[in-house]
């Protein structure tokens, strides 16, 4: 058995590329404008999956009845984009 957590574990850079994405806000005005998302009650719909930014995938925090729900960008995130960056 193999008890090595180093592919487990992220490095550095990997962090602060999860941290980005988590703390870029979504512009679901401009995404909705763009036939990429379409408002539905509490939810969107996806309907272009591929256009659809990467730090928009990354924020998405569950999905039911055809809609997902994202999270927000959060300023925690950028402390720690500013904290890796330096």
């Amino acid at each position: 058995m193999n008890n090595d957590l180093t592919d487990q574990v992220m490095t550095k850079e990997e962090l602060l590329e999860r941290a980005k994405t988590l703390a870029t806000p979504i512009d679901f005005e401009n995404l909705i404008a763009d036939g990429i998302l379409k408002k539905k009650g509490a939810g969107y719909v996806i309907l272009d999956m591929n256009r659809l930014p990467e730090h928009a995938k990354s924020q998405i925090i569950g999905c039911s009845e055809g809609t997902v729900k994202f999270s927000k960008s959060t300023k925690s995130a950028q402390k720690l984009v500013d904290k890796l960056s330096k």
